[in-house]
């Protein structure tokens, strides 16, 4: 079960550093490349004081090669019932339109953009080809620091432990990508104070022009451009995103980061949240129960939204159009969350099927009474825009006269509970919504920590 919004982004590679440069007749050699790896890793442990545990694997790919690489880590890492559900539960809730193919669509976007990866799974490092001099150094800086990271604190592992909560899951990817992004930013400041680096040389990283950003929905780039925008505020303890690209973080905080990790969006986004103590709001966890379904309906995936996910699901429908990566104010004034997502306690979603059709149930839970009328107000004001999502996607199933979209009568003041359906008759529905139900857990304990690397 991955995150909605960039869920396929978050089961690739950890670090896809968002740059795009036109092709050059001439790349680094193996040779080149591994002795301006071993430079940089020295210069990242340095920077880090830590040092690599063990080598690390470099070569060149193209984007062939990472394109063959994003399915086969995908087919690792998901099930057609993952991408199934990834692609019902934002086109039913009006994210993305129901023709759209939210797979290719994002894998779109992330072949437009890399610069480099790193694989945790290998502990190897891929550069794409096109890219040489001073604007691979950025990328290895980056990439390496990954690396580094992997081998202290195994990435891997712990995304698996999250799944099922992939809100948890992008809020230690912001981690991964916050610490990847204020090192790479440190490192180049480095540089260039030594004279290693100069304004033209960082003049010439290439624009950041993609077609597929421009056409995208935020739904499909905005949780990515998060993790590397917010993870590296929240890791200098602010919510500003300049103070993420010019601060360095304490060694103390990134270990605490990384072996301690945020458990929501919502965390990341108001870093007081995690970092003060007396502030500090841990997610509430809601089960959705659904037993006794009609004979033919079963749960086919489950998962949580988070304060970003939710925040996506409301945002105005004329603040939604891709993004201008060539407008740097643009992305340094971007939001991640709004005041309807804001609040957040928690949630749980649901998607069932039967056949062609679909049903997604949301419970959300929410710090108080206003905050739940807050977003119950702006779902409220979307429910023509749901209604017609559902209508689009019931078309698109072939069963265009059952659909809908229902926000339904509270039974607590802090919550709010919602459902999309396709292709389910009148009878289906009720019964399917009466034998939906959820509770709240007892809070758990505080959760292990990581494997603890030496500061």
């Amino acid at each position: 079960m991955k995150t909605p919004c960039s869920a396929f982004a978050l089961a690739l590679p950890l670090a896809l550093l968002p740059v795009v440069q036109e092709p050059t007749d001439d790349g680094l050699s193996q040779e080149q490349l591994e002795a301006l790896s071993e430079r940089i890793k020295g210069q990242i442990e340095e920077l880090r004081g830590q040092e690599f545990v063990r080598p690390v694997a470099v070569s060149a790919t193209d984007r062939e090669g990472f394109m063959e690489y994003a399915h086969a880590r995908l087919d690792a890492t998901t099930t057609p019932q993952d991408i199934e559900a990834e692609q019902f539960l934002a086109s039913l809730l009006g994210a993305i339109p129901a023709d759209m193919d939210l797979l290719e669509t994002t894998l779109q976007v992330l072949e437009e953009q890399v610069g480099g990866f790193y694989d945790p799974g290998t502990n190897a490092f891929y550069l794409m080809s096109s890219f040489d001099g001073k604007v691979a150094e950025v990328i290895l800086a980056h990439e390496l620091t990954h690396a580094l990271d992997d081998q202290l604190y195994d990435i891997d592992g712990h995304v698996t432990r999250l799944e099922g909560n992939t809100d948890a899951q992008l809020a230690f990817h912001s981690v991964v990508e916050g610490s990847g992004t204020t090192a790479m930013t440190q490192w180049t400041l480095a540089r260039v104070k030594a004279g290693e680096l100069t304004l033209a040389d960082l003049a010439n990283v290439p624009g950041m022009d993609s077609p597929a950003l421009a056409e995208a929905p935020p739904y499909v780039w905005k949780p990515l451009i998060s993790t590397y925008l917010r993870g590296a505020s929240f890791l200098v303890r602010s919510d500003s995103v300049m103070a993420g690209q010019m601060k360095a973080p304490t060694a103390e905080d990134i270990h605490q980061a990384f072996t301690h990790p945020p458990r929501s969006t919502e965390q990341v986004l108001h870093p007081e949240k995690y970092w003060d103590e007396a502030m500090r709001d841990e997610p509430r966890q809601v089960v959705v129960h659904a037993e006794g379904l009609p004979e033919g309906w079963s749960v086919h995936n489950r998962d949580t939204l988070g304060e970003l996910g939710l925040a996506l699901l409301t945002w105005p429908l004329d603040d939604r159009a891709g993004l201008d990566m060539e407008n740097p104010m643009a992305v340094v004034n971007m939001s991640f969350t709004n005041e309807a997502a804001a609040g957040w306690g928690g949630d749980r979603w649901v998607l069932l099927g039967n056949d062609s059709a679909r049903l997604v149930h949301v419970v959300t839970l929410w710090d108080d009474a206003q905050q739940a009328g807050e977003f119950r107000e702006a779902l409220t004001s979307l429910s023509g825009h749901m209604a017609d999502a559902a209508r689009h996607v019931a078309q698109e199933i072939g069963l265009n006269l059952d659909f809908g979209f229902r926000i339904h009568a509270s039974q607590k003041p802090d919550e709010v509970v919602f459902s999309s359906w396709a292709g389910v008759g009148e009878s289906d529905l009720e019964a399917i919504l009466d034998a939906l139900s959820y509770e709240e857990l007892v809070p758990e304990p505080e959760q292990p920590a990581m494997p603890d690397a030496p500061l």
